[in-house]
């Protein structure tokens, strides 16, 4: 099941992901990344042939990046944990997990990281972009609303950064949305890459469930 609160940012970054997704059908370049899926959801062991094609030696690029070793972490976390949902509509087929903390009523920070992709014609899932998202809920102590903290970023199959959005939503105690701002970003500010680092943090050392 897709986490509700990544359905809007799906739905913007849908025809966006499937255009991709047909340049990848095309090239096969991503055939690396993509794991075969049996009727249903996949077992954890269908995960297995899900990895990142080895990167090129490249100049660093000015937008944030994720370092090879964590991001083949975070990707690990993916195939351990992730629940499937298949494609619908203009929506594509997703690997996701949702992370929350604190009350979901007050104060708490949720998390969610979610694969984009496609069923090629062998019946294999084939990734073309990664959606990070993180949200904080604090009490402001002048106004007594909440004013919740949102950061997305939409990467490539190697953990690039293409897009990224930061903004404040301001919520009334009893959960009415009383108004928003979003923030300019400079994709070389030092601030996005330190929240970028962050999130990739909490992704590559999740612990598993059960553990």
């Amino acid at each position: 099941m897709i986490p509700s609160y990544l359905r809007r940012a799906l739905l913007v970054l849908a025809v966006i992901a499937l255009a991709i997704a047909r340049a990848s059908a095309r090239t096969g370049s991503d055939a690396a990344f993509s794991s075969a899926l049996a009727e249903g959801a996949p077992v954890p062991a269908q995960f297995a042939a899900l990895k990142a094609k080895p990167r090129k030696p490249a100049a660093p690029p000015a937008a944030p990046s994720a370092p090879e070793a964590v991001w083949q972490k975070v990707l690990e976390t993916v195939k351990r944990d992730a629940e499937y949902a298949p494609g619908a509509g203009p929506m594509p087929s997703v690997f996701s997990i949702e992370d929350s903390t604190g009350d979901p009523k007050g104060e708490h920070v949720k998390q969610g990281i979610t694969v984009l992709g496609m069923i090629n014609d062998e019946d294999q899932f084939v990734a073309v972009g990664v959606i990070l998202i993180f949200g904080e809920s604090k009490l402001n102590a002048k106004d007594g609303n909440y004013h919740v903290e949102q950061w997305m970023f939409q990467t490539d199959v190697y953990g690039d950064v293409g897009e990224a959005a930061h903004g404040v939503v301001i919520m009334s105690p009893d959960g009415k949305p009383l108004g928003s701002k979003r923030s300019p970003l400079d994709p070389a500010d030092p601030k996005i890459q330190k929240q970028y680092d962050a999130m990739l943090k909490h992704w590559a050392e999740r612990t598993p469930k059960g553990a």
